[in-house]
């Protein structure tokens, strides 16, 4: 097996920069609703925390099996 995982996402988001981009947007986007809950605890925020979170973590495995 070539590589770790760290590798073969890197050497993937250093080619594809919007994907890099948009995948770590998702998770910052997905902590910043989770953190919104002990302000304004909202079943919207925790709804869009999780989704936004699931998606950077979508992106992350997305960008493993491409460049396998």
């Amino acid at each position: 097996m070539g590589g770790c995982c760290m590798e073969k996402t890197g050497e993937y988001f250093a080619k594809h920069s919007t994907c890099n981009a948009l995948t770590h947007l998702s998770i910052g986007l997905g902590i910043a609703w989770l953190v919104s809950l002990a302000w304004y605890c909202s079943i919207v925020a925790l709804v869009l925390g999780i989704a936004f979170l699931v998606g950077g973590i979508a992106g992350h495995i997305y960008a493993w099996f491409a460049k396998q």
